[in-house]
């Protein structure tokens, strides 16, 4: 199944069948709880996959001049989205309403709200590359 094969709907039974198969939770449903825990875990796991990497190496993997690593960061995402996916199952989640209205709740953030962020994010990496030069 491919990205523009699939519906979310199907991935969500997808992922609800499998914890069928193995027995997790009832009916294949997991304690919304423990799968939020577990997707920041998963997390972890597909953050590792960046730690101590140089601009070199991240442009590297975004160029596609590194499959390894691309593949583990695809196995790792792939493990946050099916927690996510069974917790929008669990708790009854229309992924696409939600998204539209995140995304419109951004469209809506005011110019200087991002504007902050640039130069807080500015001040950090001055910070960093100050101490890094003590």
């Amino acid at each position: 199944m491919r990205d523009d094969e699939a519906t979310l709907s199907q991935l969500k039974e997808a992922v609800r069948a499998l914890c069928l198969d193995k027995g997790w939770g009832e009916d294949g449903e997991q304690n919304p709880q423990h799968v939020a825990m577990a997707m920041t875990v998963e997390m972890s796991e597909l953050l590792e996959n960046f730690q101590w990497l140089e601009p070199e190496g991240v442009r590297a993997l975004w160029e596609g001049k590194d499959p390894a690593r691309r593949e583990r960061v695809a196995g790792e995402f792939a493990d946050v989205m099916m927690y996510g996916l069974q917790l929008a199952y669990s708790l009854d989640i229309d992924i696409a309403a939600e998204v539209e209205k995140k995304i419109a709740a951004v469209r809506g953030r005011s110019d200087t709200y991002y504007e902050d962020k640039r130069r807080m994010r500015e001040r950090f990496e001055l910070d960093q590359r100050r101490k890094a030069s003590e």
